[in-house]
Parts: structure tokens; sequence; C-alpha cells
């Protein structure tokens, strides 16, 4: 296993070498990078993806259901549930039952998990300075483009 985790690491350096290297391959392993250097910055509350996720919808739309923060991050009402018992001990959200619909639970960032946000956003920007170190403007004109591109191939054919 120790071998095949040392394979990993070295994937993305070995990337750069691959003459037959395919795009793919390259959005794959600069998201796992970005995701593992913003992760590493909160080693003793690191947020799981999903909780991450559920954070930015929160943000955007605090208050909703719990079903319906499930449906928006696209996890399973178990793991929803799951996440927000942990995220709530830690007192990162609060969860309010509907005075007229006890089976309706409404979920709240707090201004803790306001804050830890705005930490993790500040550490994407970081990253993204790194990322983008040596890329002229113009540069990254032409990469959100090409970026927008493929998003929107991707869009038009699959079933999202």
């Amino acid at each position: 296993m120790a071998d095949l985790t040392e394979e990993m690491k070295l994937r993305p350096r070995r990337l750069l070498e691959k003459e037959d290297a395919e795009p793919s391959m390259f959005i794959t392993d600069i998201a796992k990078l970005f995701t593992q250097m913003v992760r590493r910055s909160f080693p003793e509350n690191e947020p799981s993806h999903g909780s991450r996720r559920m954070f930015r919808i929160l943000c955007m739309h605090d208050g909703i259901t719990q079903v319906e923060l499930a449906k928006a991050a696209g996890l399973s009402s178990p793991s929803v549930s799951a996440a927000l018992n942990k995220m709530e001990a830690d007192g990162l959200v609060r969860r309010d039952a509907d005075k007229k619909d006890r089976r309706k639970v409404f979920v709240y960032i707090t201004e803790k998990g306001r804050s830890q946000d705005d930490q993790v956003r500040r550490r994407c920007k970081e990253v993204e300075t790194i990322m983008l170190k040596g890329v002229t403007a113009e540069e990254r004109e032409q990469l959100i483009t090409i970026l927008r591109k493929l998003l929107r191939n991707m869009l038009e054919e699959g079933d999202i």
C-alpha cells in the first residue's frame, strides 16, 4: 500500500513529462492538488469535501431544509445527517425544526461556521494565486475561455 501511496504522490510530476498526456489528466491532478493544499491548511478540523460543499450552499442559502441541502449537495440524506451531526457538535451549524411540521428541519450556519468558511475561502484564493503564478492576464483569459467550453460540452452531454 505504501508503494501505491508513493506512486500517487509522484503522478503529477510524471505527468509534466508525459508526451501523450491528455487534458483530463491535468485537470484531475490540478484539482486534487488544489484540494490537498487547501485541506492541509486546516488539519485540526479538516472539512470533508461534502462538508465544504454544504458550507458553500449554506452560506448562499442559509436556512434551507435538511432535505434541500442534501439535494443541492448531491449527497444522501444519511450522509448529510451524519455530517451535520459533526458540524453541529463543532458549533458550525444549528438545526431548527419547523414549528408547524416537525419533520422539516432547517439548517443555519453559525458565526463560527461563517468564520471557518471565510478562512477556507481565503486559503483557496492563496492557492489560486500560487497556481496562476507566471500566467499572464491574457493566458488566464484564454484558460477561462477554454475551461468554459469544456464545462459547456460536459453539461450538454451529461444528464446534469
